[in-house]
């Protein structure tokens, strides 16, 4: 899971100052919220949403039984009709999906043996810095 922390280290090309809310903690982990956003917990999977509606994204953490990167990125590739996979640096999946309601969204996996974590970015041109500071503020609990 610490790769995926690293992940903001990747994605953070433009980080702007964010305002944020203050620290929310979801169980799995906490997360800064900035100003401006809501954070929702449903089971495993905490769901981030812009104000305004133009930009969404979701953390899912959940339990791994020992399944591997490539395999676990084919059956979510399979799930969410997926294209484009690839592996960053840190050696997450990444590919891109569209949703039922025809919006692209990114999706980044990354997993050890007992946990996977999947993000999901909505709307990224609307919200890059805000949700790039997202990522880089979650802190996974061991």
């Amino acid at each position: 899971m610490k790769r995926v922390l690293a992940l903001a280290a990747v994605l953070a090309l433009a980080l702007t100052s964010v305002a944020f809310a203050g620290v929310q903690d979801f169980g799995t982990f906490t997360v800064d919220v900035p100003t401006g956003w809501t954070a929702e917990q449903d089971g495993t999977t905490v769901g981030f949403v812009k104000n305004d509606k133009t930009a969404s994204m979701s953390v899912t953490v959940d339990e791994n039984d020992g399944t591997g990167i490539d395999d676990l990125a084919a059956m979510f590739m399979k799930e969410l009709n997926g294209k484009n996979l690839t592996k960053d640096d840190q050696g997450n999946a990444v590919f891109d999906f569209t949703t039922a309601n025809g919006v692209t969204s990114k999706a980044v996996l990354n997993c050890d043996a007992k946990h996977f974590g999947l993000i999901v970015l909505t709307g990224v041109e609307n919200a890059q810095s805000e949700m790039y500071s997202i990522i880089d503020s979650l802190t996974f609990k061991d």
